[in-house]
C-alpha cells in the first residue's frame, strides 16, 4: 500500500497535463500512487495519463462520467489506498519536495489533520492584481489557529498543495457535489468538527493562474456561490459562540445589509450595525465604531470586503482589546 495517494482529477487538459503528472513522477518522495481521474475529456488528455499509466505502476487512470471536480475526486477517494491523499490540479506544478515535506509534518504533527504549503504565483492574465492578492493572503495564513479565525473570509488552504489523513473523509464525509465551491465547503465542514489545518512555510506547488482556470469562470466559485455556502457554517459556529450577546455588523454598504439578511435567515439575530461613517440602517441601532463594547460583550462580524481592509479592521478591533474568533470575525 502506498502511504501517499495523490488525486489529480482533468478534463480536457492537455495543453498542460504531462507536465502536471511529471511534477509527482520527479518527487523525492518515492512512495506514492497517483490517480488520474478523467472527468469526460473530449481532447487528448486521456491519451496523454494511459500512456504515463503505461511508463509507471504507480499511475492510475480512473473515469467519472459525471462532470464535476467533486464528483471527480470522490471517486478518486473510494479508489485511492493511501494513509494520506494529496491534492493535485493538471494545471499547477509541484516542486520536487512537496510530498516528502508534507508527509515528515503530517507524522510528526498528529494533531493536524489537513497541511497545505505555499504557492508560487503564475499567471498568464493580464488582470490578475486580484488573484495576486489572494495568494499572498493565503501564503500569511500558517498555524492552525490563523486558518481557523480566517476561515469565513476565504478559503484560507489552496486545495491543490492539500495533503489529509484519509481517515477524516470517513470521518467527517467527502466532497460536496452541489453548486458550491468544493473546497472551501469540505475545509469549513472540517473545521466545524474540530480538524486542524496548517500550511508549510516553503512555496512547494506553483499555481498557474490563466483565463480558463474553473476559479475564473464556473458559477460554483462566484462571490455568491462563496458566501451562501460560509454563511451556513457561520451561522452555525454563532449560535453557541454567542451565548446571549448580541451580534454586531461591520459594514454598512447595500452588499453588507444583504450578507446580513442571509445570517439572519439562518437564525442569527442581529442586533446594531457599525461603520467608520454614521449611516443609519433602518430597523437596527447603530453603534460608531469608536465606542463598541468591550471584550465579552458582543460579538461582531464585518461584511466589509475592500482589498485590504479586513486587516485594518482586525488590528482595530484588536487594539481596543477585542479577540479575533472570540469577539469578533471577519466574514467577507
Amino acid at each position: 500500500m502506498p502511504r501517499v495517494s495523490v488525486l489529480l482529477p482533468f478534463r480536457n487538459a492537455a495543453p498542460t497535463l504531462d507536465a502536471a503528472i511529471a511534477s509527482i513522477a520527479a518527487q523525492s518522495f518515492t512512495d506514492w500512487e497517483l490517480l488520474l481521474i478523467d472527468n469526460a475529456s473530449t481532447d487528448e488528455s486521456l491519451v496523454i495519463a494511459q500512456r504515463r499509466a503505461m511508463q509507471d505502476e504507480r499511475i492510475r487512470v480512473i473515469t467519472e462520467p459525471a462532470i464535476g471536480i467533486a464528483h471527480a475526486l470522490n471517486t478518486g477517494l473510494h479508489h485511492a489506498w493511501g494513509r494520506y491523499i494529496a491534492r493535485m490540479d493538471a494545471d499547477d506544478i509541484s516542486h520536487p519536495e512537496r510530498l516528502a515535506e508534507q508527509v515528515a509534518y503530517l507524522d510528526a504533527h498528529p494533531e493536524v489533520g489537513v497541511l497545505g504549503t505555499r504557492t508560487r504565483f503564475a499567471t498568464t492574465v493580464e488582470k490578475s492584481s486580484g488573484m495576486r492578492w489572494f495568494v499572498q493572503w493565503q501564503n500569511a495564513i500558517l498555524s492552525p489557529h490563523e486558518h481557523y479565525v480566517k476561515r469565513f473570509v476565504d478559503a484560507p488552504l489552496a486545495h491543490p498543495t492539500a495533503m489529509f489523513r484519509r481517515e477524516l473523509v470517513e470521518q467527517h464525509g467527502n466532497y460536496n457535489t452541489g453548486p458550491l465551491p468544493e473546497d472551501h465547503e469540505l475545509w469549513l465542514r472540517w473545521m466545524d468538527a474540530g480538524v486542524r489545518f496548517a500550511k508549510l512555510p516553503e512555496e512547494l506547488l506553483t499555481w498557474n493562474d490563466h483565463a480558463k482556470r474553473l476559479s475564473r469562470n464556473h458559477p460554483n466559485y462566484s462571490t455568491e456561490a462563496f458566501f451562501s455556502t460560509k454563511v451556513k457554517w457561520l451561522a452555525k459556529w454563532l449560535h453557541p459562540e454567542l451565548d446571549g450577546r448580541p451580534v454586531i455588523i461591520a459594514g454598512t454598504s447595500n452588499i453588507c445589509r444583504e450578507r446580513a439578511r442571509l445570517l439572519e435567515a439562518e437564525g442569527i439575530a442581529i442586533n446594531a450595525f457599525t461603520d467608520v461613517k454614521p449611516r443609519e440602517v433602518p430597523g437596527y441601532a447603530f453603534i460608531q465604531h469608536n465606542t463598541l463594547p468591550p471584550s465579552g460583550e458582543a460579538f461582531i462580524v464585518s461584511f466589509i470586503s475592500q482589498r485590504g481592509t479586513g486587516d485594518r479592521i482586525a488590528e482595530f478591533l484588536a487594539s481596543r482589546g477585542l479577540v479575533e474568533g472570540e469577539d469578533f470575525v471577519l466574514a467577507a
